[in-house]
């Protein structure tokens, strides 16, 4: 029995001692623990805003098509659509039988939205933002709460068992992702 314990033991310290087998890695990713190499595949891929960027303040925008739709909510006769990530659609449905997008309110990291009279709850990313828009276009920002949800400060991509393209901080705050066919993605979820 003690034998066969430390022969396990050699065979353990022997592959972990190794710099790198060929199970499927090459030599240009050598360096690289756990490459594979996958081919082009549908992958969730980041998108940036420099960290300077005005991308990354609250502000209303011109209307724009919605492209990862969440939650709807009313306030007088006004709908909000959460475009995940993103910001609030602002919808007019004064005339119920003909709504009309009139805006988009741009609000980085925004991913749930609640209300409470007048006042909109939402987070861009990690802080919690109390906003009213009672005098739409005229929007404030009541109060910014800091660090209120740490776990959203760097969004992840969406779904379980997916590849992704592995976010570069150099390249700036990754504020949604979308989905494009990539060529050996290097980060699965």
């Amino acid at each position: 029995m003690l034998r066969l314990f430390t022969l396990l033991t050699l065979v353990v310290i022997l592959f972990t001692a190794c710099d790198r087998f060929d199970f499927g890695f090459n030599d240009r990713n050598a360096n690289r623990v756990g490459y594979r190499e996958v081919g082009e595949v549908q992958a969730w891929v980041p998108v940036y805003v420099k960290n300077d960027d005005a991308g990354l303040d609250v502000a209303v925008k011109d209307k724009r098509p919605t492209e990862e739709g969440g939650k709807i909510f009313a306030l007088g006769n006004k709908l909000f659509q959460v475009e995940t990530g993103v910001g609030l659609h602002i919808i007019d449905y004064a005339d119920k039988t003909k709504p009309v997008k009139v805006g988009f309110l741009n609000i980085p990291g925004c991913q749930e939205v609640a209300l409470k009279g007048n006042a909109v709850y939402t987070n861009s990313f990690e802080d919690m933002l109390v906003l009213d828009l009672s005098a739409f276009p005229d929007v404030k920002i009541k109060s910014r709460m800091p660090n209120i949800f740490p776990e959203m400060k760097y969004p992840r991509p969406p779904g379980n068992g997916a590849y992704y393209v592995c976010p570069d901080v150099s390249k700036g705050r990754v504020t949604h992702w979308k989905q494009e066919t990539v060529l050996n993605p290097q980060c699965m979820n």
